[in-house]
């Protein structure tokens, strides 16, 4: 017993020291959002709520080497999500020394899910609760849905004058963690993607720039067939109160040995007052083996009462999936919040 009243007290003074150089930040955010929805192809429409509440929590500090560090998971609640997926988003531990930094995380970084094309809200894919060709956006491979991010993996970052660089690599696509010291194991291969976002040392440019590659695996639910790879391209510019962008996006799904989906968007945002803003976007997805492009606009005008930001959204979207006449139009309220 003794000894180990020693040993515990031993751990609590190096956990006390650590602390001395340690800065711990809870934040979150709120989002509540109604929405209705109609289907020319089912002349059906439905309407309802949808919710979304997060708990980030981060830490910082320095170590005893000189280097500096940071670390931190999020809680996501979305509505009736399952208890496993609670935990399963901006998980990591970074090492940082001069403009390097290196970590282990997932869900966390510079990834394959942005886009040079300014918005005032959600995208265009999530006001949506069909799946479109369009969206997730970027270069999302497998099926078209999946991100590198979405899986465990190691990154290596550097910052530059022009912008930031970051490499990461997953040993298994889409594998979030097991559970504490139980590894997790599936059917999935590697997967890597490389992300350039910056300015390029021009006040007001965007350019975000990403390539990801997921490997053939057998029994794989995203690489089935062949290996998966994504790329995409973008650049924007902001005036002041009008703000414009465009971006490609080109995937070659893991899931059949012919199907890309190439999408292109562009899209404005306008901040007519402190206050209120406007925002436009225009997408089309050729979809190989499909007669028709799928195309999306979006509309948004955004409200800002400073603790609280209201959405209007408004969408149209025709042949989805390059499918002929299946269409669909959505519009929706939206309240969001940040603490």
């Amino acid at each position: 017993m003794k000894n180990k009243l020693l040993v515990s007290t031993a751990l609590g003074a190096v956990m006390l020291s650590g602390a001395v150089n340690a800065e711990t930040k809870i934040t979150g955010q709120l989002d509540i959002n109604y929405s209705a929805q109609s289907s020319s192809t089912a002349a059906t429409s439905t309407n309802g709520w949808g919710r979304e509440s997060q708990i980030n929590v981060s830490n910082s500090g320095d170590l005893s080497n000189g280097m500096t560090y940071a670390a931190g998971f999020s809680l996501e609640f979305d509505g009736s999500n399952a208890a496993s997926s609670v935990s399963d988003e901006n998980l990591y531990i970074d090492f940082t020394s001069g403009n390097t930094t290196v970590g282990v995380s997932q869900d966390h970084g510079l990834n394959t899910d942005s886009s040079a094309v300014p918005r005032v809200s959600i995208n265009a894919g999530s006001l949506a609760t069909f799946t479109t060709s369009s969206y997730s956006q970027g270069a999302a491979i497998g099926n078209g849905a999946i991100h590198v991010k979405e899986g465990m993996g190691v990154t290596l970052a550097q910052k530059m004058d022009v912008g930031t660089i970051q490499f990461r690599y997953t040993p298994e696509l889409n594998q979030d963690g097991g559970s504490n010291d139980n590894a997790e194991h599936g059917n999935e291969g590697s997967a890597y993607d490389i992300n350039f976002q910056g300015n390029a040392g021009v006040d007001g440019l965007t350019v975000n720039l990403a390539y990801a590659k997921g490997d053939k695996a057998g029994g794989s639910t995203y690489t089935s067939a062949r290996d998966t790879k994504g790329i995409q391209y973008g650049i924007g510019y902001n005036f002041g109160q009008v703000a414009v962008g465009a971006q490609i996006s080109d995937r070659e799904l893991g899931t059949s040995a012919t199907e890309d989906r190439k999408t292109t968007e562009v899209g404005a945002t306008f901040a007519a007052s402190d206050a209120l803003s406007l925002g436009l976007a225009v997408s089309k997805t050729d979809v190989t083996g499909q007669a028709k492009d799928e195309e999306i606009v979006h509309a948004t005008i955004g409200y800002n009462l400073g603790a609280v930001a209201i959405h209007l959204n408004y969408g149209d979207y025709q042949n989805v999936g390059g499918v002929s006449g299946t269409d669909y139009e959505v519009g929706s309220v939206r309240l969001s919040t940040k603490f």
